[in-house]
């Protein structure tokens, strides 16, 4: 076989080679603000459709108000994204936002796509949802004071800190409206604690930040935190 032959079929081979070599793109499909059943039926109607789908319950970024569909440069099937945007509207969610993704993410080198969804479309307007309070605060001039966790099945652990130890106080939390949290422990007929929520930007010599503070509304003499007292949670934007 003389070499003009075996360039040839090799030629006519190699795209068979990547063709079989190619992959689905992947959509991480971010379901903070869904119900789970919500979350399950989305990314099920992704893979009949053949794509990768991987679910998680991240924070949105800060830049994300309404639903969105950012995809990356070296997506390698352009097709993917109106068949992700028509899936999600036929599941009831219209895609508002559509935009590349060039930075700000591990995955943006990859082939993939990242879905945010809201539901009802958008973030409501200089309010917080429930789900954007579950984190884990660092006290301020709490007193006895040191952490307060917000967990996502509505229970909370209150870390104090004691002359000789630490103790972990347990109850619900409630977020009835903006911009109030309470915090009531087991067998109280009422909230033992309330917080003001207030979100900002500030900026450190790093980068910028995305600060939560929840600010003690009712201090008194029964209660281990100090009038002053804040929880903060931050993450850089």
């Amino acid at each position: 076989m003389n070499k003009t032959i075996i360039t040839y079929l090799i030629t006519l081979a190699f795209p068979l080679i990547v063709s079989g070599c190619a992959s689905p793109p992947t959509v991480y499909l971010y379901g903070k603000y869904l119900e789970p059943s919500k979350v399950q039926a989305l990314s099920e109607q992704l893979t009949d459709q053949g794509l990768n789908v991987e679910v998680n319950d991240f924070d949105f970024p800060t830049s994300v108000s309404t639903n969105t569909l950012l995809y990356s440069l070296l997506l390698q099937s352009p097709e993917a994204i109106d068949n992700t945007t028509s899936i999600a509207e036929h599941a009831g969610y219209s895609i508002n936002r559509v935009q590349s993704l060039t930075q700000g993410n591990h995955w943006y080198t990859k082939n993939s796509l990242a879905l945010f969804v809201f539901p009802d479309g958008n973030r409501p307007h200089g309010t917080l949802l429930a789900q954007d309070l579950i984190h884990n605060y660092i006290a301020n001039g709490c007193g006895n004071g040191e952490r307060l966790t917000l967990y996502k099945d509505g229970t909370y652990t209150l870390t104090l800190q004691t002359p000789t130890s630490s103790e972990d106080v347990k109850g619900k939390w409630k977020y009835r409206q903006f911009p109030y949290l309470e915090l009531q422990e087991p067998n109280s007929p009422y909230a033992n604690y309330y917080f003001e929520i207030s979100r900002v930007e500030s900026e450190d010599k790093v980068s910028k930040l995305d600060l939560t503070h929840l600010h003690l509304l009712n201090a008194n003499s029964t209660n281990p935190l100090a009038s002053e007292c804040v929880f903060t949670y931050g993450v850089r934007i």
